[in-house]
């Protein structure tokens, strides 16, 4: 421990972040297949951490960490690692922890008995915040991880009112065989392999939402919005990546002509945020949907973020579908400014000076509302 304390001491003049790295638990067994436990442990704290509204790492900013100080993904990670790790990520604290399996009883039916230590370092104030142990049956490791994150979360984030039932509520234990496919799908090579995995641990434990927003995604990434919209409606909402889940299920229904379920999700995201690229959706969708409110939320977005020629076309095009046409081709003329070969809104502005609206048939004119299918932090 002196030495580990000698070396934070030399590193404390570090400009260290806010937010918490969870490493790797390392496979203290002689079994490498087991490598997965320590993902998942890993994975159940920094998901309950998150939940508790603690700014955490999050597991592909980590990963490339680990790639670019050539550290192992699974292996162990010694305390100097880690703090070079969190370094480079630019974590305040930084949790570590270690697992390993016992022989069970003979006679019993249990696969061993699971032992698993953590340990929280507040590498700021160079401190260690709390060390932690849990063991139990492997078939418990629901329960362990689950054990260990809360008292993880009641450690680092003090002002945390969530109350044990509460947690569990969140948190429930789920079917190791589930968990084991849905770890292996996060630490897969291919697309091919993650897709198998997570699909099979939902089949296993359809509590398990984690691998319906991994399915969402990868089906969102390639355009198949259909398939997208499915996975992401199983996700429920109270977990951090729920805004990404709307925003995303908002776009999918968008894009396969679902304006009203669109609608539904834009509005459940617009309440709690004022991000232009939820609120311009939201008046694409009130758009096709023929709602007059449509042209508020376009000005919204344009006033939260005037550079931006999609905010301005959308603007300029509900103007024009009620006739304003001068307003219209002032709108379209900022489009131009920022985008000159913009060839719908070189239309429009044609169509605004020569005050021609909307024409039955005119498919030229149709459905050039233009959404943001990626969610900007603003």
């Amino acid at each position: 421990m002196e030495r580990f304390l000698a070396f934070l001491v030399l590193s404390s003049v570090t400009a260290w972040g806010s937010s918490v790295l969870v490493a790797p638990f390392a496979n203290r067994t002689t079994e490498p297949n087991l490598d997965w436990i320590g993902e998942s442990l890993s994975e159940a704290a920094r998901e309950a951490l998150a939940a508790a509204g603690v700014e955490v790492t999050p597991r592909p900013e980590r990963q490339e960490a680990l790639r670019r100080l050539a550290l192992p993904a699974t292996g162990q990670i010694t305390i100097a690692s880690g703090v070079r790790l969190a370094e480079q990520v630019q974590a305040r604290v930084l949790v570590t922890g270690q697992f390993e399996l016992m022989a069970a009883p003979e006679g019993s039916a249990s696969r061993g008995s699971l032992r698993v230590t953590a340990r929280a370092i507040d590498l700021e104030q160079v401190t260690e915040k709390a060390e932690f142990a849990e063991t139990g049956a492997l078939e418990d490791l629901g329960r362990i991880q689950s054990n260990l994150a809360y008292q993880l979360v009641r450690s680092i984030e003090a002002k945390s009112l969530v109350t044990r039932e509460e947690f569990d509520r969140r948190h429930p234990p789920v079917k190791i065989t589930a968990l084991e496919n849905y770890i292996r799908g996060l630490m897969a090579g291919t697309a091919e392999q993650r897709h198998r995995f997570f699909t099979q641990a939902y089949r296993l434990d359809g509590t398990l939402w984690q691998p319906c927003l991994h399915l969402g995604r990868m089906h969102y990434e390639q355009e198949n919005y259909r398939e997208a919209a499915g996975w992401l409606e199983k996700v429920g909402p109270g977990w951090p990546e729920s805004g990404e889940v709307m925003f995303l299920l908002g776009v999918s229904r968008f894009q396969t002509g679902d304006f009203e379920g669109a609608l539904r999700a834009f509005e459940t995201l617009a309440q709690g945020s004022g991000n232009p690229d939820v609120i311009n959706n939201l008046g694409a969708a009130q758009l096709k949907l023929g709602q007059a409110s449509a042209l508020d939320n376009f000005r919204r977005a344009l006033a939260a973020d005037a550079t931006d020629p999609d905010y301005h076309f959308n603007t300029g095009y509900a103007l024009w579908k009620r006739g304003d046409f001068e307003e219209a081709a002032d709108r379209f003329r900022a489009v131009l400014d920022r985008e000159p070969g913009d060839q719908d809104a070189i239309l429009l502005l044609g169509r605004c000076l020569k005050r021609s609206g909307p024409r039955t048939g005119d498919l030229r004119a149709e459905n050039l509302e233009r959404i943001k299918d990626v969610l900007e932090a603003r």
